[in-house]
């Protein structure tokens, strides 16, 4: 043998190989069958025309008497009389014939032909067809009675209460201009746009700046929007000699800090700069500390005593 590797991987027994062959015997055999058998045996045909037109004959026998079933046979009718069997009798839908029927057992009631469309489930082209058909009675129902005979009644009233209103001269409120460093919270919750909320604010604010020393600082009040300030502000006034100064060489940085306009870290370095230099003379020694801005705002609660 050439490839005397090959024998390791293709070295059969006699009896493998005619087991060998064998298998390949069987797969020739099946794949002849599978050839030939078409040929042999012709499955029979099927004509399915017949049933096919005995269907299509069923569903056009069916088609057509639902038309008839469902088609409108309108006569005259009253709305507010007529009964579930005369609108099925009609052509009708059961369901909106009920709906219809449970209307009236309601004590609804149709006042103009195209009333019947608010029926819920009775399709608009159904009624229009039923609209040419409505034959309706006047009736004088009770609420017909009442739009007729109480109308006038009230509308004479009406006009008598305008006419004694407009005699009358209507008083206009006075509001009374309060200071904002002394009203209390009962007076402020009075004033346009302030509430008994924003009245108790506007007083806690208060008390911890030490006082107002303009209106304007309304607006620093939470909660309080500029449409509420421009209402109040009108009636109020400050006083600001009633503002309470912080004596800035001798307050203690938690007196420093509670004030709403110093922080904690600016408080802090202020006792850190009096404890290092000494008394503060003035806000030229806290120009590192404070910006100019915030220096504007504190100038009426500091004072640098000696």
């Amino acid at each position: 043998m050439k490839f005397p590797f090959l024998r390791t991987y293709f070295s059969f027994s006699k009896r493998e190989k005619n087991g060998v062959l064998i298998l390949l015997a069987i797969l020739l055999v099946m794949v002849a069958i599978n050839l030939l058998l078409p040929v042999i045996v012709s499955s029979p045909k099927y004509d399915f025309t017949e049933w096919e037109q005995q269907v299509t004959a069923y569903q056009e026998k069916r088609d057509s008497l639902l038309r008839e079933k469902y088609r409108l046979h309108p006569v005259p009718f009253d709305p507010n009389k007529v009964s579930r069997k005369e609108l099925l009798a009609m052509g009708i839908a059961e369901k909106p014939a009920s709906n219809w029927a449970n209307y009236l057992r309601k004590g609804g009631h149709f006042r103009k032909p195209e009333d019947i469309g608010k029926i819920y489930g009775l399709p608009d082209s159904v009624s229009e067809k039923l609209i040419p058909f409505v034959r309706m009675k006047e009736d004088a129902t009770p609420r017909a009675i009442k739009s007729t005979e109480v109308k006038p009644v009230r509308t004479l009233v009406a006009s008598a209460k305008s006419e004694v209103r407009a005699a009358v001269p209507v008083k206009k409120k006075v509001i009374p201009v309060l200071d904002l460093n002394s009203a209390d919270s009962v007076s402020l919750e009075k004033l346009p746009g302030i509430g008994p909320v924003l009245a108790g604010r506007i007083v806690k604010y208060r008390r911890l700046l030490g006082g107002y020393y303009s209106v304007g600082q309304l607006r620093e009040v939470y909660g309080l929007r500029p449409e509420h300030y421009d209402r109040a502000v009108p009636y109020l006034k400050v006083t600001a000699d009633s503002v309470r100064s912080i004596q800035i060489n001798f307050a203690s940085l938690g007196d420093l800090a509670r004030h709403p306009y110093i922080n904690y870290r600016e408080a802090k370095a202020v006792v850190n700069r009096r404890e290092k230099e000494g008394k503060i003379k003035g806000f030229e020694a806290l120009d590192d500390i404070f910006l100019p801005e915030k220096v504007e705002k504190l100038q009426p609660y500091i004072i640098f005593a000696p």
